[in-house]
């Protein structure tokens, strides 16, 4: 009798794993389901762009540029402003005295986007015991930065010639001569701003500046990522799964 049970049970299950999913279910509930699901996926897709294309990473920000690791012999690091930018073609680098690099790695009040360069030097044992106090014998590298591909447009009302942040100046194994720039933009739009790294491949005697390679993403200057993402999602499985899905099924 138990081997007749467990037989019938077991004819039974695979019955039921031969049915399509939801197939019990009415032709308008299913087109529903299927609808509701896809939406969510779709929204998934739709988050995972949105913080790769504008708000930054949704994981994490990526690592350093690999190009700046290969600066193996740190000369000159510094913490470098547009301190005036009214006039766009006057604009250039210059160093902020002000800013000191114990308070950057403190991160007492600045953005964490300071700290990345500096953590990764201070990992290798390349990371000086204070910033430069000037530039001098450094080659402006304002100019060339603007000219990357890498400077994001700004929205009507904003300017991209704003930033500050972090010039170190070194050579390569090899003594090529490189400056990297890790820096942060003012808002060029509705509370989101751009963050650049780049880097340059400096000639014989700073007579010459080519830029080589470079990233940026976008981080909100007013809202946590994480939490604007989060509603993002929901807006649309709300808006365009749920009372779509409704609809069908009632009407």
């Amino acid at each position: 009798m138990a081997s007749l049970i467990n037989s019938s049970f077991d004819q039974y299950s695979v019955s039921l794993m031969k049915k399509p999913l939801f197939s019990s279910l009415s032709k308008p509930v299913r087109l529903a389901l299927y609808y509701f699901m896809g939406v969510i996926g779709l929204s998934f897709v739709g988050a995972f762009w949105l913080h790769y294309e504008l708000w930054g990473y949704w994981f994490e920000r990526p690592p350093l540029l690999d190009s700046a690791k290969t600066i193996a012999k740190v000369e000159r690091l510094m913490f470098v402003r547009t301190p005036d930018c009214r006039e766009p073609e006057r604009c250039s680098f210059a160093v902020d005295p002000d800013i000191t690099l114990s308070r950057i790695l403190n991160n007492s009040y600045y953005d964490e986007l300071y700290e990345r360069l500096p953590r990764y030097l201070q990992s290798t044992g390349k990371l000086p015991s204070s910033f430069d106090a000037d530039m001098k014998g450094v080659v402006d590298l304002y100019k060339p930065m603007m000219q990357t591909p890498l400077i994001a447009k700004p929205s009507e009302g904003f300017t991209n010639h704003n930033m500050s942040g972090l010039i170190l100046i070194g050579e390569t194994s090899t003594g090529e001569k490189r400056a990297f720039i890790s820096a942060i933009g003012r808002q060029i739009g509705d509370e989101y701003a751009p963050y650049y790294e780049a880097i340059f491949k400096i000639g014989a005697k700073g007579q010459s500046v080519q830029y080589l390679e470079g990233q940026r993403f976008f981080y909100d200057t007013d809202f946590d990522e994480a939490t604007r993402t989060v509603i993002y999602v929901i807006f649309l499985v709300v808006i365009f799964g749920c009372i779509p899905m409704l609809l069908i099924i009632y009407y």
